[in-house]
């Protein structure tokens, strides 16, 4: 606000110098109304000539550069408004001013800036949310899984030891076969004995064909594959006299079948193979393509007797297998290809079960197959399971990878 006195206490007949007199009384008013009247702020857009008073005939007090701002005081004096330029008070041209911005601008960017604080405060109590729900459902998940763990331990070892008690089931009639089959083989003996010795005193041929008995089978394996039997192939010593005769460590592959296996090492599955006291076994496992040209062999195993072995880490797939029984591995080259056999009592058949290690997807995980197998011959050189769909091979289809 600016105030307007009159003077009449002085009389001076020296007009310039009273209007100095005013002068400094009207600035004197100015500064003290200064700190009510500052409204707002522009800035000079030229070269601006600070007044002593609101018109062209005042004294230039100051000179204020072009972009230069200013206080407003009042803008009540016409074409002139009452400024403060740094610590002096006076009038300038308003139209010689425009207005500035800045604070304003500055007072958005400060609202602006609060409200992106507050959004960013909000974001991250929600994600400290978020993060505190996926604790615990992760802690409740971890705790469920601990349990079906637990669970499915006690149910693997239930199973062990129901598995463990078949076998030694199977085992006792595997004996118990064993020695009735030993006994018919002793009778039979008896028996061809008698008649050669009736034939000689009757000058008679004789009459028996075989010594070799024939009986009952041996219970099979669950959940393996059915095992059927195979003829005696008979063989001489004198025929592999010139054959190399090769020892292995069960769960070797022979070298006569110049052979490297497949594994899938992501599958933790695998074949049990137990061998009984009456051979030795070589295992060819094949996996089946389309047609019976794609099957293909993966793995070929030396099993010595009276040993258990596992072959493991198998492709998935479907597979059948390829067995030899017998004793006396011997090995030799024959126009450039390497075979080997057993000398002694030697069986050969193609599994004709399908043995399914294809991974199946349940809800709760991936059940990976495996399956156990019990191999063996009776006492006297026969093999100890039935004789139904028997599907024998060649050695040289045995050979033949």
């Amino acid at each position: 606000m600016i105030f307007i006195l009159k003077i009449s206490k002085y009389k001076y007949v020296n007009t310039k110098g009273m209007r100095s007199i005013f002068t400094f009384i009207l600035l004197t008013v100015m500064t003290f109304s200064t700190a009510m009247a500052q409204e707002r702020f522009l800035v000079a857009n030229q070269k601006l000539e600070v007044r002593s008073g609101p018109k062209a005939t005042f004294n230039t007090i100051a000179e204020v550069p072009q972009g230069t701002q200013v206080y407003v005081l009042s803008s009540e004096y016409g074409e002139w408004s009452a400024v403060q330029y740094k610590n002096i008070n006076g009038f300038v041209k308003t139209k010689l001013l425009v207005e500035d911005n800045r604070k304003q601008e500055a007072d958005e960017a400060a609202a602006n800036a609060a409200q992106i604080k507050a959004n960013a405060a909000a974001k991250q109590k929600a994600a400290q949310l978020a993060a505190q729900k996926a604790i615990a459902a992760a802690e409740k998940a971890a705790r469920e899984a601990i349990a079906a763990a637990e669970r499915l331990k006690r149910q693997a070892e239930a199973e062990a030891a129901e598995a463990i008690a078949k076998a030694e089931i199977e085992r006792k009639n595997k004996a118990l076969v064993a020695n009735r089959g030993s006994k018919d083989e002793a009778a039979t003996l008896a028996a061809v004995r008698e008649a050669e010795r009736r034939a000689a005193a009757n000058g008679e041929a004789t009459a028996i064909e075989s010594t070799t008995p024939s009986y009952g089978a041996v219970s099979k394996p669950k959940p393996a594959a059915r095992n059927t039997s195979a003829p005696i192939a008979a063989t001489t010593s004198k025929k592999y006299n010139n054959w190399e005769k090769k020892t292995y460590k069960s769960g070797a592959t022979p070298k006569s079948f110049n052979f490297k296996g497949k594994f899938d090492y992501k599958l933790d599955n695998y074949l049990k193979i137990e061998v009984g006291d009456n051979t030795d076994v070589v295992v060819k496992l094949y996996k089946m393509g389309k047609t019976e040209k794609e099957d293909r062999c993966i793995r070929v195993t030396y099993i010595n007797s009276t040993s258990t072995q596992f072959i493991r880490n198998i492709p998935e797939g479907e597979y059948y297998l390829k067995i030899a029984y017998g004793k006396d591995w011997r090995e030799n080259v024959k126009d450039g290809k390497r075979y080997g056999t057993f000398t002694k009592n030697a069986l050969y058949e193609k599994g004709q079960d399908i043995l399914d290690f294809r991974a199946v997807k349940t809800d709760r995980g991936i059940n990976v197959p495996s399956y156990n197998l019990s191999l063996d011959l009776l006492s006297n050189g026969g093999q100890g399971y039935g004789n139904e769909d028997q599907d024998n091979i060649s050695p040289e289809q045995f050979n033949d990878i």
